[in-house]
């Protein structure tokens, strides 16, 4: 258990390294980028995206997942899994040539076919590193993926600022695409020691099946509980609301991405390793949530209170109607960053079926919304994702993967109560400060005010009322630094 300790410790250390690198990279590129392109640039590239998220879902149908969670491997089965991978990276690609003119009619944007075409090339590449990547998380060793991941990332940064100097436009996004792809690649087969086999067997592959079919169907209705609210505004509202919308829902998502996504890729394969523990794996995941909402609560509610003079120092007036926007999504941030974690939950007990049925449900919900919140433009989409995510579906996105593990809900307020009356305490000194200070006072000393004495309140709130849970957070950062 000790081993384990220390393995999942020195995985959270290497995860975050890598997941901070790449973020503050992707932001710092984000800006510069929202500098030298056109809102219209970051629509469209939007639109694509829709298009090659969704047939990114069928990528590997879920085997990846399996390697991760399967508590035996043989060689014939990894061999087996890597040409399987390999054939649906083909398939994708030759799928996504051949619709990509179709998705630019779906558009009524004809510049989309050709971005399409080019981006198919990434799932042919992708297929080579499936089964490598996947054993290296398996095997925890995340200092390796975090050189392979950042290494990519500055690459492809430094591709797509290139680019757009020299005035490419939406292709810099493009070409920043398939720079990390083809470099990423490269470094997770030196990376990783395995190789495959030329022998390939039906029946391994027909072994995971149910688990990798069940998790790809979960994905393919999450995908279109997540986007079909770009798809209808790409469709009916025109790039550049799709542009202001994508440039909110990315700030809102980050801290899934920067934390939710770093403790979730390294608590899979932790989790699998307990999976027929119950009582350890309740003990590990409430660790977890209290850590991500000790985090991802501040940061949104901060958010939330500085909205305005972010977007307008950060971004530019040219971007001020993504001000009410994050108004919006700030809660559905909050509250997102620890239900993402309950995937894990699913995935380590096996129960992969369980999964899909609620990504049924909870996706046309979300479809649902979307189409009655369009008629008020992308407020209106992004109001009705609020109301979904917070009144309809977020008690019940606990509530049953906790049965999976006897968690009752009161065991998880009683890890995350803490930091969000601190966050509170904090959200609303901001909006007291902010009334204070003088009319006219430049945005950037506005932001700067408002962060730092947020910071101190929250600090100093979470110490009075979460003294246990901040030792323990300075115990491990204690912990990760030796």
């Amino acid at each position: 258990m000790m081993s384990l300790i220390d393995k999942t410790t020195s995985g959270v250390k290497w995860s975050s390294i890598s997941q901070i690198g790449r973020q503050v990279m992707q932001l710092i590129t984000t800006i510069i980028l929202a500098r030298l392109l056109s809102p219209s640039d970051f629509g469209l590239f939007g639109m694509a995206g829709v298009v090659t998220g969704f047939i990114n879902l069928f990528k590997d149908l879920g085997t990846s997942a399996a390697v991760i969670q399967q508590k035996h491997l043989s060689p014939m089965f990894l061999s087996s899994i890597f040409w399987v991978n390999l054939a649906f990276g083909l398939v994708a690609m030759f799928i996504l040539f051949m619709i990509a003119p179709l998705a630019g009619n779906l558009y009524r944007e004809p510049r989309v076919g050709p971005i399409l075409k080019v981006l198919s090339l990434i799932f042919f590449i992708s297929g080579f590193s499936i089964v490598q990547q996947a054993l290296l998380e398996r095997d925890l060793e995340f200092v390796k993926l975090m050189k392979v991941e950042v290494v990519a990332t500055v690459f492809g940064s430094i591709v797509g600022i290139g680019a757009a100097l020299m005035k490419a436009g939406v292709w810099s996004f493009v070409y920043q695409s398939l720079a990390m792809m083809i470099v990423s690649t490269a470094l997770l087969w030196v990376s990783s020691s395995w190789r495959p086999q030329m022998g390939f067997r039906w029946f391994e592959v027909k072994s995971i099946s149910r688990y990798s079919l069940n998790l790809t169907g979960f994905n393919i209705f999450n995908y279109f509980a997540r986007n079909a609210d770009h798809l209808l505004i790409g469709r009916y509202l025109g790039a550049q609301n799709l542009g202001y919308y994508t440039l909110a829902y990315r700030i809102m998502i980050f801290p899934l991405e920067t934390i939710s996504s770093v403790f979730g890729r390294v608590m899979f394969p932790v989790y699998s390793k307990l999976q027929a523990d119950d009582a350890k794996f309740r003990f590990a995941y409430l660790k977890v949530a209290g850590s991500i909402a000790l985090i991802s609560f501040p940061m949104m509610l901060g958010l939330w209170a500085v909205a305005r003079p972010f977007v307008l120092t950060v971004f530019g007036a040219p971007w001020s109607p993504v001000i009410l926007l994050l108004l919006i999504l700030a809660p559905v941030g909050l509250m997102q960053s620890i239900g993402t974690t309950v995937g894990a939950i699913y995935q380590a007990k096996g129960r992969t079926d369980w999964m899909f049925c609620w990504g049924i449900g909870s996706g046309a919900l979300a479809v649902i919304a979307f189409v009655v919140g369009l008629p008020w433009g992308i407020v209106g989409v992004a109001t009705a994702y609020a109301i979904v995510s917070l009144i309809i579906l977020a008690y019940p996105s606990f509530a049953i993967p906790f049965k999976l593990i006897n968690l009752p809900m009161r065991d998880m307020g009683q890890v995350i109560w803490r930091p969000f009356i601190a966050s509170l305490v904090m959200w609303v000194v901001i909006l007291g400060v902010k009334l204070g200070l003088p009319d006219g006072l430049p945005g950037k000393w506005v932001l700067s005010i408002s962060i730092s004495i947020g910071c101190f309140i929250y600090l100093f709130a979470s110490w009075l009322i979460n003294r246990k849970q901040i030792r323990e957070i300075i115990g491990l950062v204690i912990r990760i630094k030796t």
